[in-house]
Parts: structure tokens; sequence; C-alpha cells
């Protein structure tokens, strides 16, 4: 039988078997119902009749009749059977099998140093590719990833209010030339879509909490959740700052961005329409900060937004 995914051919295989068995459809007839050829419909049978092998068919009272009434005691659906090879000439030998998950076992490492402790210790003469591979098959790696989320992470509120959801992220900027960095910490609100930036040239937690705290204190109203990604500047110092100030902190999941979607397509428009996608040194950096206060300014007070009915952050905050 051809190896399939398709989760309902045992369904079909069932109702085709049905009609042959059940309603004594001629097996002519099954097939062209069934749109499949008359030897297949055949070879289901006979599966059928080796899976209900120890269900008692015959009727005494009537011999010559088959008992199919009850439909209950019988297994109607065939399982698909895969048609890969149980083996292969070039396959790897079950004794480097066993080596290479002693090898793991031992040393307890990823696959590039086991591979190198058999090839230069043992002198195995085994590919990386391979023992990836049967390290891989025989879940050696399970559980060894990060999870996507923290098992102590609050739940994610429904916005109804300022300050009830606050997201903050780190813009990095690079000098082309220098190669030094500049970093921005952002800081918007969900429900007025009130936004705060620092501007600073090194990456700190300190800094990071002390944008938080700046953005509370512009915004005029208290934060009671921050949500941030699992960079290096969100970690247990500014967690403890955060809650120190009574705030909460959430961390959105590994590798999905838009759970800090408000966030993120704020940092695009600050560098589309204020500070660029690259730093150059050569700007001082209070001429740069004067430049970005003033969009700030204009971003919360005049600039519209289509996610609060073509309002601006300022007439948010007035309704409430």
């Amino acid at each position: 039988m051809a190896y399939s995914t398709n989760p309902n051919l045992p369904k079909a295989r069932a109702a085709a078997l049905r009609l042959l068995l059940v309603e004594q459809l001629p097996l002519l007839v099954v097939a062209r119902k069934c749109g499949i050829h008359r030897t297949t419909v055949w070879r289901w049978k006979k599966k059928w009749e080796e899976l209900n092998q120890n269900m008692q068919r015959q009727n005494y009272c009537r011999p010559t009749r088959v008992k199919t009434a009850n439909l209950h005691g019988y297994r109607w659906g065939i399982p698909t059977q895969s048609s890969r090879p149980l083996s292969h000439p070039n396959s790897i030998p079950e004794s480097i099998v066993s080596l290479v998950l002693h090898v793991r076992e031992n040393l307890n490492r990823c696959a590039e140093v086991v591979w190198h402790h058999l090839a230069t210790v043992l002198r195995v003469s085994v590919s990386l590719s391979s023992v990836r591979r049967i390290l891989r098959r025989h879940h050696c790696f399970d559980g060894a990833r990060k999870p996507r989320v923290k098992r102590d992470n609050p739940r994610r509120p429904q916005v109804t209010r300022p300050g009830e959801l606050v997201q903050t992220d780190t813009i990095h900027h690079v000098d082309p030339y220098s190669g030094r960095r500049l970093y921005y910490y952002t800081v918007i609100d969900l429900f007025t879509r009130m936004t705060h930036v620092t501007l600073s040239t090194t990456l700190r937690q300190d800094l990071a909490a002390q944008a938080v705290l700046e953005a509370q204190a512009a915004w005029s109203f208290g934060i009671s959740m921050v949500q941030a990604d699992n960079g290096p500047e969100y970690s247990r110092y500014f967690e403890q700052q955060m809650k120190s100030s009574g705030m909460s902190v959430r961390h959105s999941r590994l590798h999905r961005p838009n759970d800090n979607a408000h966030i993120e397509r704020f940092n695009r428009t600050v560098q589309t329409e204020c500070i660029g996608y690259y730093w150059l040194k050569s700007v001082p950096l209070h001429r740069q900060k004067q430049k970005l206060d003033a969009y700030l300014d204009f971003y919360n007070t005049e600039r519209v937004h289509l996610g609060v009915q073509m309002r601006t952050p300022q007439q948010m905050l007035q309704r409430c």
C-alpha cells in the first residue's frame, strides 16, 4: 500500500467496505462509486478480514447468511501503512549507532563534540551529518531547547484603560564607518498609543527600566504591566526594578515578534520618519535628541492613527 499522510483514508476505506459487505453491492459498483480500481477494493477486503479474523461472522441459524447486522464489534478503519523500506544496504551498522548513543550519554554534549570524540579518540569513521541524524532519531535533544515562554509569565490582559499594558523594545543603530552603536529605548502604551523614547550609547538594564519610568512620568498615568522581549536588557534586574515600582513584567515568546506588534510597528515608524536606519557619528547626540523629542511631540499630539479610529494619542488620553 502506498504511503500517504491523508488522515481521512481509513474512513474512506471503511465506507467502501461497508458498501461491499453491509449493503452487498457488487465489487465493480463499489469501485465506481468510490472512484478507485476494483483490485484496490479487493485488497482492502483482505486486510479487513485480517483485522477481524477473530470475529464470529457465521450465523448458525442461517448458515448461508453472513452476520453483518451488528457492526459495533468489527474494525472498519484500515490504517495506512508506510512504504518506507525496513532496511537499506548503505545504512549505518547498529554497532556504530550504539556507540554514538553511548558517547552522547557519557559526554552529554552536542552532536559536533560527539562526532569529534568518535573521530579523534575512538577512530570511528562516521560523518557529522550521520551523528546528527542518529541523535535526532533517538530524541537526544528533546527538551534541550529553551521554552518559548516562561512558566510564571502572566497572562496578557485585555486592554481597556491607559497603562494596563505597555510594550517596550530597543532599536540598535550602528555607525557604518566606526562600528559604534546607538540605542533607542522605545515605550508605547497600547490603549492610547502614547510613546516615549530614551537615547543612549550603552545597552544596560537600568537604562531600559529608566525609560519605562520616564514614560510613566511623562504620560501622567500609572503603568500596570510592561511587556518586553527576551533581550539581555530586559532580564532579572529590569524585572526587579519594575516590580519595585509596582509593575508586573511579561515577556513575549521566543522568535515570535508578532507578540510585540505595536512596539515593532512604532520602531519602524520612528526609523522611517525620524531617525533613519543607521547612525552617523558625525551627528552630535544632543542634536539627535532634539530631533527625536520634536518628533515624539508631533507623534503624540498631531499624528492620527488608524488603530484608534483616526485619533491622536493625546485625544485618546483625554477621552479617559
